[in-house]
């Protein structure tokens, strides 16, 4: 008969029986002081290793899951956002040189603007020959559609001179600077009564040029580091009022009755990137009214002529 009960309610009890021993078991592992028993022992020894196996493979587990499965997205964004901030950093900088182009094309303009008596055309830097110790000696410019152009042609920038055109060939200019020993161009310090030549140096680390004056008078005011030197237009290739460089230094060497002082060019050949090539201009002559139309038209054209040299 018992049998029979067991039988019949064998499911029952084996179900009754695994819902009752864990809580059984809660209760009697959650009796406070209570040793641990060497079966318990044996069993914590036995499943300690597989447990920290079980632990440590999880923990990989997981780690590969954050990075390669819930990061993938983050790490994608992260390189859009970098390669957003490389093409932004490179409009940023076409951008600050458009801006520096604009700026030194506004100068040109309002040079040009306020010297109207003067006939140019603009030009751009294409080259520029550096000796070994990082000195200009010459710069190329782009006259491709520039017509009538010849060797001698004053060249100029808002800043000031720059030298004279010395071979055209095809669409680029050479141009011979200021500070080169075969330059000379006839000049003046305002102001001092000083009038003479300026003379291209073209030696070895000096970058300046010479003013050499022929000095008969007794001048009030001794010329001074920082004066300007600018053209006079006596020599009909650099229009006048041009500023050709600023005096480095009070000191002259004197050499019979002229003396020499080292100048400091007023332009960067380093750095100039546009400039105006001077076919030619008017002088400003401030009494015109006061002559017949004819003579006043006649006095105000000058003639550009490359061939000229200046006098000292």
């Amino acid at each position: 008969m018992f049998r029979d009960l067991l039988q019949r309610y064998q499911g029952t009890l084996l179900l009754g029986l695994v819902l009752i021993l864990p809580l059984a078991l809660m209760y009697w592992h959650g009796k406070p002081n209570r040793n641990t028993s060497p079966i318990e022992k044996v069993l914590m020894a036995l499943t300690a290793p597989m447990q920290a196996v079980t632990r440590a493979s999880l923990g990989s587990v997981g780690g590969v899951v954050d990075d390669y499965v819930l990061l993938t997205k983050t790490k994608r964004n992260n390189e859009e956002l970098k390669r957003d901030n490389r093409l932004l950093l490179g409009e940023a900088l076409k951008s600050r040189a458009l801006q520096e182009e604009l700026r030194r094309l506004k100068k040109l303009c309002d040079f040009k603007q306020g010297r109207k008596e003067l006939d140019t055309v603009p030009a751009k830097v294409i080259g520029r020959e550096v000796s070994q110790f990082f000195r200009v000696l010459r710069v190329r410019i782009d006259v491709d559609g520039i017509e009538n152009l010849r060797p001698g042609l004053a060249v100029i920038t808002h800043g000031g001179v720059v030298g004279r055109i010395e071979k055209v060939s095809g669409d680029w200019a050479d141009v011979m600077l200021v500070t080169d020993s075969r330059s000379q161009a006839h000049a003046s310090i305002s102001g001092k009564g000083v009038v003479g030549t300026v003379k291209g140096k073209g030696r070895r680390k000096q970058f300046g040029v010479e003013f050499v004056h022929l000095d008969r008078a007794v001048r009030r005011t001794p010329i001074a580091p920082g004066d300007a030197v600018v053209t006079t237009g006596h020599d009909r290739v650099f229009p006048p009022g041009l500023e050709i460089g600023h005096v480095a230094s009070g000191k002259s060497t004197q050499r019979g009755p002229y003396h020499e002082y080292t100048l400091t060019p007023a332009v960067a050949f380093a750095t100039l990137e546009e400039v105006l090539i001077v076919t030619g201009y008017r002088a400003v002559v401030k009494d015109s009214d006061s002559l017949p139309a004819p003579e006043a038209a006649r006095r105000k054209r000058v003639r550009v002529d490359p061939a000229n040299t200046p006098d000292g």
